[in-house]
């Protein structure tokens, strides 16, 4: 919907919550509709805000004392968050838990406007008290919240647009509101998306400052991701007990934050606490791997505390010698040759490794051409690794995931002040941070049409100019492209350059769909063994013949769901099709094979899937896509069997 229509519309319901003191259904997003109901039911009047009573300067110290840890860690943040932001009429706001401003930040004729308003430390926010708004709203609604012009509950707020997330202590209790608020007719687009991740910084510089003597384990699925915004924290005291976890990490171990106690390190992975430092340890670079009780595969980076650390050195291996020198030894084989791990057996995918082993040393440009989930980025990857770039940085950027407007900023970079929103000392773009690597470009086929001209000068002439200069920075890189699409129809269709097709396609590659590889049980194989970490895994004969008839409309990627999915649900290390999602039934059936009924007779079977079930709905209590993302199955299928065992 444009900007006008909706404008449009909130003014036309607020002239019947003015006429006749009711909010009308649908014009409204919902979160500022509950907020409306709620602030008609405290009693506050539309047409006059309540006279606003600042804490008196002793109070307002008082209050910053006793959230002095959470002003030291939001400050640095807030800074930041400002320089992004810096000239365009806006502030930076710092809230307690109760949404009484601590401390702003911003340009000095907003901020005096700002105050005509009360937004300013020392005073309230609370919804209560103010009406809609970003901070009072974003409290009571627990997530994210952004309020526009006249979404405000009172009319003198409508000059400002605000985006506003809460911020969680390190044991999922919300301490206080990150806001930006800025003038209604200043650009919004990207504002929200700063505040989460500058709140997010925040919560992680929490985790930092509060465990001092406990066990830090930063984790993630990929391993370039630790040490990042997504990064996955979690806190253990020294005998294992899991003291606190942050929102990203509580989301891919699949419990609830506000819910640890009692969770013990071995309840989560398949180690103990002293078995995984020691691993750790032995790594030298305390990054190890950790495997979760339903079988992803973790990437993970230990801070053992100082009490810890020292008790661990003394404990004795998890496992013998023998078998980490084996491991590493594989690990060390397969380093050497990164292109051999991708090979199980199928001829198509090895006449393509065959033409990519020929290709390096060449930079020639690569084209890799597959469906999604085939494995382009395993394979650029593995180009890369397998090249005389492999000391340089590979670095992967997805054309299709970033905003049309920032994707050229994203690959050239900019100086200070080249757009709204620039940072205030520029910014290295990922093309010049690949300089002596692998620019790895995903969904290539999705870059806007404007941006090709830019890029084929870029593969022409080896240099940049970032946005807002004149200065041109020669860069040596070589480029693997992808896509989903056949890019030569695109071409076709005049949606992609010919010229630039041209030279992206210096070698193209081509992927085969999972359903028409002929190794897909080694594949199987591989996957339970190196990334669900079950080696002792027997897959019934009838089961083999329903993989290998599917049709896998999601490739390797839907395969390693499916089989991870399906570890869930076994007893034992025999895989049967009882253990399979219904998801892949209803695949089979839509693609005309007949599924086998499967009728779960077995008492035990019964009651060990509904007891599952229900735990994890108990964990997220009734959430269903959070116990269907735990159990990794699909939303559908765990309300189906919640409704079969009666749990609903």
């Amino acid at each position: 919907m444009s900007r006008p229509n909706y404008v449009h519309r909130i003014r036309s319901a607020r002239e019947q919550l003015l006429d006749n003191g009711e909010i009308p259904e649908g014009l409204l997003p919902d979160p500022i509709q509950r907020s409306w109901e709620r602030c008609l039911e405290t009693g506050l009047s539309v047409k006059l805000r309540p006279e606003a009573e600042p804490a008196a300067l002793n109070q307002l110290n008082e209050l910053r004392e006793r959230n002095s840890r959470l002003l030291t860690q939001a400050q640095p943040e807030m800074e930041s968050l400002y320089s992004h932001i810096s000239g365009t009429q806006s502030m930076v706001i710092l809230s307690d838990a109760d949404g009484t401003i601590l401390h702003a930040l911003g340009d000095q004729d907003f901020m005096s406007k700002a105050q005509r308003v009360a937004l300013q430390p020392g005073f309230s926010w609370r919804e209560d008290i103010s009406g809609t708004n970003a901070i009072g709203t974003a409290l009571i609604e627990k997530n994210p919240v952004f309020v526009m012009g006249a979404e405000h509950y009172f009319e003198e707020n409508a000059f400002l647009n605000c985006s506003a997330s809460p911020i969680l202590d390190p044991h999922g209790s919300v301490i206080g509101v990150l806001d930006l608020s800025g003038d209604h007719r200043q650009p919004q687009e990207h504002t929200m998306a700063l505040v989460r991740m500058s709140a997010l910084m925040i919560e992680n510089r929490l985790f930092n400052a509060n465990f001092a003597t406990d066990v830090t384990i930063r984790f993630h699925t990929r391993p370039e991701f630790i040490g990042t915004l997504w990064e996955g924290i979690a806190v253990f005291s020294p005998d294992g007990k899991l003291l606190a976890i942050n929102r990203t990490g509580a989301f891919q171990l699949g419990i609830n934050e506000q819910k640890v106690a009692g969770i013990e390190f071995d309840q989560l992975f398949e180690m103990t606490l002293p078995a995984f430092l020691d691993t750790a340890r032995r790594a030298l670079s305390n990054h190890a791997n950790l495997v979760l009780r339903n079988g992803l595969r973790l990437h993970v980076k230990a801070d053992p505390g100082m009490h810890t650390l020292a008790s661990a050195i003394s404990m004795p291996a998890a496992k013998d010698e023998a078998h980490h020198q084996g491991r590493r030894g594989f690990a060390q084989a397969l380093a050497q040759d990164p292109l051999a791990l991708l090979d199980t057996g199928d001829a198509m995918l090895q006449k393509t490794i065959i033409r990519a082993r020929k290709a390096l040393g060449h930079d020639i440009p690569i084209l890799i051409e597959g469906e999604t989930g085939t494995g382009k980025e395993l394979l650029a990857k593995a180009i890369h690794e397998s090249g005389k770039r492999k000391e340089g940085a590979f670095v992967a950027i997805n054309c299709a995931s970033i905003p049309e407007g920032l994707i050229e900023s994203e690959l050239f970079g900019h100086e200070e002040g080249a757009f709204t929103g620039a940072r205030r000392r520029g910014a290295v773009g990922r093309i010049q941070q690949a300089h002596g690597g692998t620019l790895f470009l995903d969904e290539v086929g999705e870059m806007p049409f404007a941006l090709q001209a830019r890029l084929l000068r870029v593969i022409q002439e080896r240099e940049i100019v970032p946005l807002g200069s004149n200065k041109r920075i020669n860069v040596d890189i070589s480029i693997i492209a992808a896509t989903n699409q056949r890019l030569r129809e695109r071409v076709k269709q005049g949606e992609f350059r010919e010229d630039l097709y041209y030279r992206l396609n210096g070698l193209r590659l081509t992927l085969p769909p999972l359903r028409e590889r002929s190794d897909l049980q080694a594949l199987i194989q591989r996957i339970l063994e190196e990334n669900l970490d079950r080696n002792d895994i027997v897959i019934q004969p009838d089961v083999l013949a329903l993989l290998q008839r599917h049709p896998w409309r999601g490739n390797v990627r839907q395969l390693f769901n499916i089989l991870r999915a399906a570890m869930v649900f076994m007893e034992d290390n025999v895989l049967k099709a009882q253990h399979l999602p219904e998801d892949f039934f209803e695949e089979l059936e839509n693609n005309g094979t007949e599924a086998p009924f499967i009728k779960l007779d077995n008492a035990s079977m019964v009651n060990t899937e509904a007891a599952l079930i229900r735990h994890a709905l108990n964990s997220h209590d009734g959430n269903m896509a959070a116990a269907a993302r735990q159990l990794g199955i699909s939303r559908a299928t765990i309300y189906r069997k919640a409704k079969r065992y009666h749990l609903l």
